[in-house]
């Protein structure tokens, strides 16, 4: 099962970023070659689809470890001191994603019920730009769970940050 989120996960972000960067240069070359046939809603979904495959790599870099962190001085630490401050910052980031989620899916909500749209001829409704936040969001909080599960329950010495790691 597992296998099968990282692989959807890879594919729908690349999937994401391939159509925002093919949207992004038809409208380029459009605007200078036939501005006629350039549509006005080109940047709106370029930027749709790349905060969305952004959001969603968040959780790919939560589970290879390579999401923002400041560790520079934790590398220097002993691997057992290494192990429970990385429980410590799994456990606030896992908090922090829960919240930001939960705020995410008030705004989503809120923008739903109000009937936002967006500015172009294609009038999107905005909660399908607003729930980027709180699925990406609950997804890197499924993957600090399992994060912190494996700090707690499959402790391996040698998985540590002053140590090579190998990634799937």
């Amino acid at each position: 099962m597992l296998a099968l989120w990282n692989t959807a996960e890879r594919w729908l972000v690349g999937v994401l970023a391939g159509a925002a960067l093919a949207l992004a240069f038809y409208a380029m070359t459009m605007r200078y070659v036939a501005p006629r046939l350039s549509p006005d809603w080109s940047d709106e979904v370029v930027i749709f689809l790349i905060l969305w495959a952004v959001f969603l790599a968040g959780s790919a870099l939560v589970r290879d470890e390579r999401h923002v962190r400041a560790d520079l001085v934790v590398r220097l630490l002993a691997p057992a001191l290494q192990r429970w401050i990385e429980v410590v910052n799994s456990l606030a980031a896992l908090i922090f994603c829960a919240l930001l989620a939960g705020w995410g899916w008030a705004a989503t909500d809120d923008a739903r019920l109000l009937g936002e749209r967006t500015v172009s001829t294609l009038h999107l409704p905005m909660w399908i730009y607003y729930l980027c936040l709180p699925t990406g969001c609950a997804l890197m909080t499924l993957r600090y769970g399992q994060r912190l599960y494996r700090l707690l329950f499959a402790h391996d010495p040698d998985a540590f940050l002053g140590r090579e790691r190998s990634h799937e």
